[in-house]
């Protein structure tokens, strides 16, 4: 028993001592072993002893650092020589935080077992410290002196300073030129009640607040070191040529909030489509190039035209002085509602199914299609569906409705569909024009108007023009940088499709209505 026991107390021991050495590897390896012949002094005593820093120590007491890397904390500092800091200004507080806090980083990191790392510095800026073929470096300044140990952290010496890079988020709000589009997005800054800080295991601790902008949450993180980002920044004279050409489309009613939902809309549609994930140094490799906000540019070229790239902490900015991005391509687009999708349908006098295409032989646009079926006892009655259209703009569209030939349910059925067209919309009065017929001479008629009936081809499937040219007064989308879809409000507009055949019961068959744009 006594010997089982001591089996047992020497397993735990051996263990133990396993699992400490491991630990004690894991930490080594992580936070470097200082060399063995470290000096007693301080980092910033350290620094302040080599004659070629001498700068540098003038800017870590102009900055306040020289009391930080006093403390009994680890740092490791990539001091500039004296020469690399030559011309510039180290009286200025400002220039020194900058310069300082972007050379040095927490915890000791030697160039031992070191082939490329990138290091956390106290601006929160992400820095490679790498070895290349010739030495080591930092921000690709080349590394002149290693390795120099101190009582708390390791100081590496660089012939050339790293200097400090912006972030597109700071670059922003910083940059000359770029005053309207800076304006804009700051606009959108809020101050919010943080529920979650405020409470702790469900009791209020304390009223914290949080500061929050909807460019930086729904369209990029701007702001992080952590991702990179392609932006294009218009600056004041391409950002007036965009507003101005946008703004006619978002023509709003008083009861929707009129000119200042106007304004509203048009900003947002503006910089919805400005920002890119990753660095994107040459446009024409990526066919399509996809915006944050899933919108795709096909041979993108064109949106950098005239603009080189500058070098972000987390990407790359690219200011424009024209405004590039096609209407039709980010905000005046196709508007498309599928027939079979139930959301804004509305029948009567009938049952519906959904059918697939596939294996038809005919091409069906989502491989699915609406069937009607008559379901009315009464002749006198009409069988019909209404499809709410949302998202139109106060522009110009085609309107099409697509129909699908009885034939493919039955090759031997031939007939043509009869049916007539009503449009609900707001005219420029701002009244709501409800169920207007549509003639097949683009007229608005009444509905017993023979004119008013269209009759589809039963050969094949049928793209019909239902109104050339048909211009909305007011948009039906308002768009808002707080909200993650569009709201459509008290502008509403919606396409009646009805069938003109009463004496014979009689499907009908749609496959999709498509609103295309057209240009002034």
């Amino acid at each position: 028993m006594k010997i089982r026991y001591l089996g047992i107390a020497m397993l735990v021991t051996v263990l133990m001592s396993t699992t400490i050495t491991s630990c004690r590897e894991e930490w080594d390896a992580h936070y470097a072993t200082l060399p063995a012949d470290k000096s007693d002094l301080n980092l910033y005593d350290f620094i302040k002893s080599q004659s070629d820093l001498s700068t540098f120590t003038k800017m870590l007491e102009t900055s306040g650092y020289d009391s930080i890397l006093s403390k009994p904390q680890t740092f490791t500092v990539w001091a500039p020589s004296n020469d690399a800091l030559s011309g510039l200004n180290t009286s200025d507080p400002l220039l020194a935080m900058e310069i300082v806090k972007n050379h040095i980083t927490r915890f000791s990191y030697t160039t031992s077992g070191i082939a490329r790392s990138t290091m956390l510095m106290l601006n929160s800026k992400l820095i490679p410290f790498e070895k290349l073929a010739d030495g080591y470096y930092f921000n690709e300044k080349k590394i002149i002196k290693t390795d120099l140990a101190a009582a708390n952290g390791i100081l590496h010496v660089i012939g050339e300073y790293a200097p400090y890079k912006k972030n597109i988020w700071e670059y922003i709000n910083t940059a000359k030129g770029l005053d309207s589009l800076k304006m804009y997005i700051n606009s959108l800054t809020r101050r919010e009640f943080d529920m979650d800080a405020s409470y702790k295991d469900g009791v209020f601790k304390d009223s914290i607040f949080k500061t929050t902008n909807p460019v930086l949450t729904r369209l990029a993180s701007l702001d992080a070191e952590d991702s990179l980002y392609t932006a294009l920044l218009p600056d004041n004279q391409a950002w007036t040529m965009a507003y101005n050409k946008i703004f006619p489309f978002f023509n709003t009613t008083s009861t929707d909030g009129g000119v200042r939902q106007q304004r509203t809309s048009t900003m947002w549609t503006l910089i919805k489509d400005l920002f890119f994930r990753n660095k994107i140094k040459v446009p024409s490799t990526l066919n399509p190039l996809e915006s944050t906000s899933e919108t795709k540019f096909y041979n993108p070229d064109y949106l950098f035209s005239g603009s080189q790239p500058v070098v972000m902490s987390n990407g790359l900015s690219y200011v424009i002085s024209s405004w590039q991005i096609p209407d039709t391509v980010s905000w005046f687009k196709p508007i498309r509602i599928e027939a079979e999708n139930s959301f804004g349908r509305t029948v009567s006098n009938l049952g519906t199914s959904v059918n697939s295409g596939l294996g038809t032989g005919m091409t069906v646009s989502n491989n699915y299609y609406l069937v009607l079926r008559d379901a009315a006892l009464s002749q006198l009655s009409r069988l019909y569906v209404t499809y709410s259209i949302p998202g139109t703009l106060s522009a110009r569209y085609n309107i099409y409705c697509t129909f699908v030939p009885k034939s493919i349910l039955d090759p031997n059925d031939k007939k043509p569909y009869q049916v007539k067209f009503y449009l609900t919309y707001t005219n420029s009065s701002g009244q709501q024009v409800a169920n207007a017929a549509i003639g097949a001479a683009n007229n608005v008629l009444k509905p017993s108007d023979p004119a008013a009936v269209f009759t589809t081809d039963p050969t094949k499937i049928h793209k019909m023009l239902v109104v050339k040219d048909f211009a909305f007064p007011y948009s039906n989308a308002v768009f808002s940088a707080n909200t993650v879809t569009e709201l459509i409000k008290q502008i509403k507009v919606s396409l009646r499709i009805e069938s003109v055949n009463t004496k014979e019961k009689d499907d009908i068959l749609i496959d999709c209505i498509i609103l295309e744009p057209v240009l002034q």
